[in-house]
């Protein structure tokens, strides 16, 4: 179990103080029932209203004439009760009013939607690579959790409104925590390889079926993350570099990847979609499945045992398990959002 940060000791210390002055203002009350009623004889209801109308200083009179045990008795429930009452009044407005109880709620409502999630994406590392991701993932509508140890991100990410997990990555009950059981894919996106390679292979012991991707700086920690578990490996400098031999090299192709991946005024919208057991296409040809060239969703490209296959042709048959890359009018896919 992970250790309480500083922050939430103290709310849970104030809420504890807060449920003491409550029990003995609850004791106060007894007290004064059953003093006046083995006292004046009171019946309980009249007991329990004399009670609250001393601690409460309201200042009304006694319902009957008190004796002199009855005076002496009511000055000690005065002393005893006034003071627990507004003891606990104190208190209570103090914990309610504090900015460290209101984060605490905060983070209590967003631990209790993180545990709800499923089939959601964790992304480790809210640097410049893990808010990108993010940000891609937050305009697909998708849910998604971040995990970052950082103050200074973790006071971004709460008031931005973002799920996030304040813990080491690389442990297991941070990513527990982060729901990795149910998680459908995580980013190793940290500032080093090696919490990368630890983050992975913690991750793929915990959830074997968990498709991976990691960020590798050195060319030598590539491999090492493939055999940690990951199931992709991304070098940002690597794929940088290429994008700008490709700008220089084939100016066209470069402005044609740039439309398709960040052209918001683009007509259309290249995605992919896997051929489910159950899909009625299973068994059909591209042009019996309403795939063909000419319709409103136009295949570029399929995965078919490991290997892809460039505009296949009508005539080819799809497969419980292939993975088509399509071109889609973006009317379609907002409207099927």
């Amino acid at each position: 179990m992970r250790p309480l940060r500083a922050a939430d000791r103290e709310v849970l210390a104030d809420i504890w103080r807060l449920r003491l002055a409550l029990a003995l203002v609850v004791f106060v009350i007894v007290y004064g029932t059953i003093g006046y009623v083995v006292i004046e004889k009171w019946t309980f209801f009249e007991a329990f209203y004399m009670t609250v109308i001393t601690i409460s200083t309201v200042g009304f009179t006694e319902i009957r004439p008190l004796n002199d045990n009855g005076r002496i008795f009511t000055i000690t429930l005065i002393f005893a009760g006034v003071g627990s009452l507004f003891y606990t009044l104190g208190a209570a407005f103090e914990l309610l009013l504090s900015d460290q109880f209101s984060h605490w709620r905060e983070r209590r409502k967003m631990q209790e939607a993180i545990a709800k999630m499923q089939n959601h994406y964790i992304v480790c590392g809210y640097g410049r690579i893990g808010r990108q991701v993010v940000e891609d993932l937050r305009e697909a509508a998708l849910p998604y959790v971040v995990i970052d140890s950082k103050p200074e991100r973790c006071q971004i990410l709460q008031e931005r409104g973002v799920p996030f997990v304040d813990g080491d990555a690389t442990l297991e009950e941070t990513l527990l925590e982060a729901g990795l059981e149910h998680a459908k894919a995580i980013v190793g996106a940290l500032n080093d390889d090696a919490s990368n390679v630890m983050m992975t292979v913690t991750a793929r012991g915990l959830n074997p079926a968990l498709f991976i991707v990691a960020r590798a700086v050195l060319p030598e920690s590539e491999r090492k993350l493939m055999r940690a578990g990951a199931d992709e490996v991304i070098s940002p400098y690597k794929v940088g570099a290429r994008r700008m031999s490709l700008s220089m090299l084939r100016p066209a192709v470069n402005n044609f990847i740039n439309a398709v991946l960040y052209d918001s005024e683009l007509q259309a919208e290249f995605t992919e979609t896997t051929i489910e057991a159950d899909s009625p296409i299973v068994g059909q040809t591209l042009e019996e499945a309403g795939l063909a060239h000419g319709r409103d969703v136009l295949p570029i490209a399929m995965l078919h045992n490991g290997k892809l296959v460039f505009t296949p042709p009508a005539h080819t048959v799809l497969h419980a398990g292939d993975t088509l890359i399509i071109v889609v009018p973006t009317d379609i896919t907002r409207t099927r959002k």
